[in-house]
């Protein structure tokens, strides 16, 4: 993919706020952003970082009608050092049911592949899940997964709550991918992956610090951290 289809779908995301936060007056928007640091970035259970801490953030905009668009940031270890997500999607409710669909843009601008193609890290995947009483399933697909390695779906299931004061979640997925997405830089000889997720939190004043569990059922001597690490995050809403 092109560096310009990045450059437009973050322009257009970029748009979209700024002209919500020009009418701030208006009740019918909603603007919300974040900033994280986070002792490891990891991406379905493998590492983006190597192991290394990375700043995060995002920013969006919603509509009273259910629809929305988010930009969201993160330092990351290869390519340009840096990964920028633009999507777009609609949420609402069904009684006491929850639903989420959209599209989302894995962007690494000004980085180049291993092949040499620039843009080729980049790609696009269509999602959507349900959610009702702090449990959620859902689906993603990508018809052209990270490195042009072919089709992606992604299943998962995540359960939050809090008790005393805590918020507690765990996190559990199943990654379908072509054969050539192992082959080009994981060197498995295998077609499928679990990733998981087991997490507390604390909101201390206006941050909220997690400490989590999570990794993959990857070997860690071919992915850095696969088979489970210890990741501390704090973040801020605004």
């Amino acid at each position: 993919m092109k560096l310009t289809k990045i450059s437009a779908a973050v322009l257009s995301a970029g748009m979209l706020f700024v002209a919500a936060s020009a009418n701030a007056a208006d009740e019918a928007f909603t603007t919300a952003g974040s900033v994280a640091m986070t002792t490891d970035y990891l991406y379905r259970g493998i590492s983006q970082t190597s192991g290394a801490p990375a700043l995060q953030g995002s920013l969006s905009v919603s509509h009273e009608s259910g629809l929305y668009a988010t930009v969201w940031g993160s330092s990351i270890s290869f390519a340009s050092g840096l990964e920028l997500d633009p999507s777009i999607g609609y949420a609402g409710k069904v009684g006491e049911v929850g639903y989420d669909v959209g599209v989302l843009y894995y962007g690494y601008p000004h980085s180049t592949s291993a092949e040499g193609g620039a843009g080729q890290y980049d790609f696009v995947e269509f999602y959507g899940s349900v959610s009702f009483s702090g449990a959620k399933l859902g689906l993603a697909y990508a018809d052209e997964f990270f490195g042009e390695t072919g089709k992606s779906l992604y299943a998962f299931a995540d359960y939050g709550t809090e008790v005393s004061g805590f918020g507690l979640s765990a996190h559990v997925g199943l990654n379908l991918l072509d054969d050539e997405f192992y082959g080009s830089g994981l060197a498995l000889d295998e077609d499928s992956y679990i990733d998981y997720k087991v997490g507390v939190s604390k909101a201390v004043k206006d941050v909220t610090f997690e400490l989590a569990y999570m990794g993959s059922d990857l070997d860690d001597t071919i992915v850095p951290d696969g088979e489970g690490t210890f990741v501390l995050t704090a973040s801020k809403s605004f």
